[in-house]
């Protein structure tokens, strides 16, 4: 009787080492399961501060100056700088959901925002931004022609698929566009392109890349850039010149914006460049091939912006050339 209490208390004790045995590689599976969801919740990319590791997929943004461009992929923003609200891009029901942050990016408002990322173009916001999330810093500018940049915000935001479909989205929009530019007698390869703003009283020749239209006239339509002009555009982009040195900037359209609007030394400034008559003996002003454009549908380049100024630069000058 001993012997076989022995023998199933042995039996007992073996089954019950084999069970703890399961139990805890069942539990390491399961650990290794939590870590395997833990590591791929983040991952780290490349940015102009260095590496960064941010989350695959950010559910709570902020920026400054790219609010248009994460919006553009349905990236989810919760805040943003003041000059983004300005924009008519931005419909009314996405900034009810976002915090406008004023002029800069203070921590304190931030930090109340709970963000699990933040994307700027200021070097100066590292620093003490990174202390509350992960910050991406894209300087303003070297993001490359439209269809590179929504490729780098897709990189971001981990939405590559929405970053593609925007591309091709894009590119049939920039067709449909040209022939009907085409139609109206304007060829854009064979046209060259140029774009003007008036800023407090001086005038500036813009590049393609400064937005003012110049993604969708230049990427998009494929019109181009006299040479004078694309030696500014390989540079810093925009460039002060005099109202005499107009014909070495001279193209066969001229896009013109204004973009100190209701100002009094912009506006004698603008009568004065109308009245010049190195203005007036510019072929493109004397075929009626100015264009002027309303400057805040203009200034931005987001994915969303440049698409629909395929259109509105389009209309405008098909309404040109038939009036």
């Amino acid at each position: 009787m001993m012997k076989k209490k022995h023998t199933y208390l042995k039996v007992l004790s073996v089954a019950m080492m084999a069970l703890l045995f399961l139990a805890g590689c069942g539990r390491g599976n399961s650990d290794k399961s939590a870590n395997k969801e833990s590591t791929s919740s983040t991952r780290v990319i490349r940015t102009a501060s260095g590496k960064v590791k941010i989350p695959t997929d950010p559910k709570r943004i902020v920026t400054n100056v790219y609010t248009g461009d994460v919006l553009s992929l349905s990236g989810h923003v919760v805040g943003a700088t003041s000059i983004d609200f300005t924009s008519p891009y931005i419909t009314k029901s996405q900034k009810k959901g976002i915090t406008n942050l004023g002029l800069t990016m203070k921590p304190e408002a931030v930090l109340k925002l709970k963000p699990d990322l933040i994307v700027t173009s200021n070097e100066s916001d590292v620093k003490p931004l990174k202390k509350i999330a992960p910050v991406v810093y894209i300087p303003y500018g070297t993001t490359g022609n439209i269809e590179k940049k929504a490729t780098k915000f897709g990189q971001v935001l981990n939405r590559q698929k929405q970053a593609q479909s925007w591309i091709a989205k894009f590119k049939s929009e920039s067709d449909k566009q040209s022939q009907r530019l085409k139609k109206a007698g304007i060829n854009p390869t064979k046209t060259s392109i140029g774009i003007y703003d008036m800023q407090n009283g001086k005038l500036f020749v813009d590049g393609a890349k400064w937005g003012r239209g110049g993604q969708a006239l230049v990427t998009g339509l494929g019109f181009k850039l006299p040479a004078s002009i694309q030696k500014i555009d390989q540079g810093a982009g925009f460039q002060q010149i005099s109202l005499e040195s107009l014909k070495k900037y001279s193209a066969d359209w001229l896009f013109f914006t204004n973009t100190t609007s209701g100002k009094s030394t912009n506006k004698q400034a603008i009568s004065d460049l109308k009245s010049n008559p190195v203005w007036k003996s510019l072929p493109a002003v004397e075929a009626g091939h100015v264009v002027q454009l309303p400057e805040n549908k203009m200034y931005y380049f987001d994915p969303t912006a440049v698409y629909q100024q395929l259109k509105l630069v389009t209309d405008a000058m098909v309404k040109s050339v038939r009036s």
